[in-house]
C-alpha cells in the first residue's frame, strides 16, 4: 500500500478548495439567519381550504409508500390539500433554499438529520419548539433517542419520521455450506470469512470506495468520533480512524473483498458474495429483486471495542414559507403532527418508524427490520453530528479518505491525517461564515 501520493494530495486539496468556495457562497445566501419560531396552534386545521407543497427525497421504493401516507392525510383533512413532490436528495437540497427564499418552494419538507443545522442557520426552516409542544408531542411518542436528535443550539428543527442504521446480512445456504451460522460474530469475523473462502466463495464480502457509513460505524466501535461534541474540531483522524480505515483495507488485502468493487449488493444477490454490510433499504430491495434468496439480517457485528453503528434519520421540517399566514402555519403543523403519529406504513420501506406506537405494532415487530430497532440496538446508534455544512466537509475529507484507502491509493494513517487537517480548515472557514 502506498502513502498518499503527491497527485492524490493535490487532487484532494483542489477538490476541498472548490467545496469550501461553494460552501462560502451558500452560507451567505440568506443574511437574515435564523427565523422566528413556527406558530403554535392546537387541534387540527379545519378552516378555509389551504394548499401545501411537500418536498421529500423519496425517489425509490419509498416514494409510493409516502404517497399513500399523504393520500391518507388528505382524505382525513378535507380543508388541507397536500401536493407531494419527490426529488433526488442532492437536487432537493440544492433547490429548497432559493425556492423558499423566493416563496416558490414547499411549506413542508423531509430533511436528513445531519442537514438540519445548515438550513436552520440559512433561514430556510423554522424552530419547532413551541409548535411541537402545542401539538402535544414529546419524547415519549418516539423510539428512544429519535426525538432528542433534532435539537441544535438549544432549538428543535425537525420531527422524526424514522431512524435507520447499518446492518449485516448473510446468505443462509452459503454459511451452512461453510459450516458456520449467522448472525456473524464480530470476534470470529475473519474465521468466518476464511471458512467461506475454503467452501468456494472467493470473495465473501465486497467493500466499495463508497463505504463511508461503514467507516463511521467502525470509527465509533474503535472509540473515535467524526467531530468533538461542540462541532468545532474534526477528530476522525485519530488512532481510531486509522484503525477503522486499516480494517477496511484489510478486507481487500486479505482477499475477502475484490479490489475495485463498485457494488456490494449485486454480488450478494447473485451468490458471488455471502455477506453484506448495508443500510435497511436493502431489505425491500432483496425481497423484491432476489425473492429466491435465503438470507438473514442482524445489527452490525462488533469488530472494535464496543457495539456501534452509523445512524441517521429523516425529519419533517417546516420552512419559512409555511409561516406566510396563520392558516398556512396551522395547516402545516397539522400535517406534520398527523404524519408523525400515523407513520405505520413507513416500515414497508425497510426503515424503523420513529413513532413509538408504530414500532410497537405487531406489523412492525413481525418485520425483518424489527431486529434493528430493539432498545439495546438503538443504544448503539451513532447519529451523524449536527454540524453546519457537514456534507460539504465529508465529501472531500473522510469520504475521500475511505475511497483512496479502499482502492489502495493511500495508506490509512496518511489519508486520515490529511483528511482531518482539510476538514478542520473547512470547518473553521464555515464557522466564521455562519458566525459561530
Amino acid at each position: 500500500m502506498s502513502p498518499l501520493s503527491r497527485r492524490g494530495f493535490l487532487g484532494l486539496a483542489g477538490t476541498a478548495a472548490g467545496t469550501a468556495a461553494l460552501a462560502s457562497c451558500g452560507a451567505s445566501i440568506d443574511s437574515a439567519g435564523v427565523r422566528p419560531p413556527a406558530l403554535a396552534t392546537s387541534g387540527a386545521y379545519d378552516g378555509p381550504p389551504v394548499q401545501l407543497d411537500f418536498w421529500n427525497p423519496f425517489t425509490g421504493g419509498d416514494g409510493p409508500t409516502m404517497a399513500r401516507l399523504v393520500e391518507r392525510f388528505n382524505e382525513a383533512h378535507p380543508s388541507v390539500d397536500v401536493r407531494m413532490t419527490s426529488l433526488l436528495a442532492n437536487d432537493m437540497y440544492a433547490k429548497v433554499l432559493p425556492a423558499v427564499a423566493a416563496q416558490e418552494g414547499p411549506q413542508v419538507a423531509i430533511m436528513h438529520l445531519d442537514q438540519l443545522p445548515t438550513y436552520a442557520l440559512r433561514g430556510t426552516i423554522v424552530p419547532l419548539d413551541e409548535a411541537v409542544d402545542a401539538a402535544g408531542l414529546s419524547a415519549d411518542d418516539y423510539v428512544p433517542g429519535a426525538f432528542e436528535q433534532a435539537v441544535y443550539r438549544g432549538q428543535r428543527w425537525g420531527l422524526p419520521l424514522d431512524v435507520f442504521c447499518m446492518a449485516h446480512y448473510w446468505s443462509r445456504p452459503a454459511l451452512e455450506a461453510a459450516g458456520v451460522e449467522g448472525p456473524v460474530d464480530g470476534a470470529r469475523f475473519r474465521e468466518t470469512t476464511t471458512a467461506l473462502q475454503d467452501s468456494g466463495v472467493e470473495h465473501p464480502l465486497w467493500v466499495t470506495p463508497a463505504s463511508w457509513q461503514l467507516f463511521v460505524s467502525l470509527l465509533a466501535q474503535f472509540g473515535g468520533s467524526l467531530f468533538d461534541e461542540e462541532g468545532t474540531r474534526a477528530t476522525f483522524g485519530s488512532d481510531a480512524g486509522v484503525e477503522a480505515l486499516a480494517w477496511m483495507r484489510g478486507l481487500v488485502e486479505d482477499g475477502v473483498s475484490p479490489q475495485g468493487a463498485v457494488d456490494a449488493r449485486a454480488p450478494f444477490k447473485n451468490g458471488s458474495a455471502s455477506l453484506l454490510l448495508d443500510l435497511p433499504a436493502a431489505i425491500p430491495d432483496l425481497q423484491t429483486t432476489a425473492p429466491g434468496l435465503e438470507w438473514g439480517v442482524a445489527p452490525l457485528m462488533t469488530v472494535g471495542d464496543r457495539p456501534a453503528t452509523f445512524a441517521n434519520s429523516h425529519h419533517f421540517v417546516l420552512t419559512d414559507q409555511s409561516q406566510a399566514d396563520d392558516r398556512t402555519a396551522h395547516a402545516a403543523l397539522t400535517f406534520v403532527s398527523w404524519m408523525s403519529r400515523n407513520s405505520d406504513l413507513w416500515a414497508e420501506g425497510g426503515l424503523t418508524p420513529a413513532s413509538a406506537a408504530a414500532r410497537d405494532a405487531a406489523s412492525f415487530q413481525d418485520s425483518r427490520q424489527a431486529v434493528l430497532a430493539q432498545d439495546d440496538v438503538l443504544e448503539t446508534y451513532t447519529y451523524l453530528p449536527l454540524v453546519p455544512s457537514s456534507r460539504d466537509i465529508a465529501t472531500d475529507t473522510y469520504q475521500r479518505a475511505v475511497s483512496q484507502v479502499v482502492l489502495g491509493q493511500a495508506a490509512p494513517a496518511a489519508a486520515a491525517e490529511f483528511a482531518q487537517r482539510t476538514a478542520q480548515s473547512q470547518l473553521d472557514d464555515l464557522n466564521r461564515l455562519y458566525g459561530l
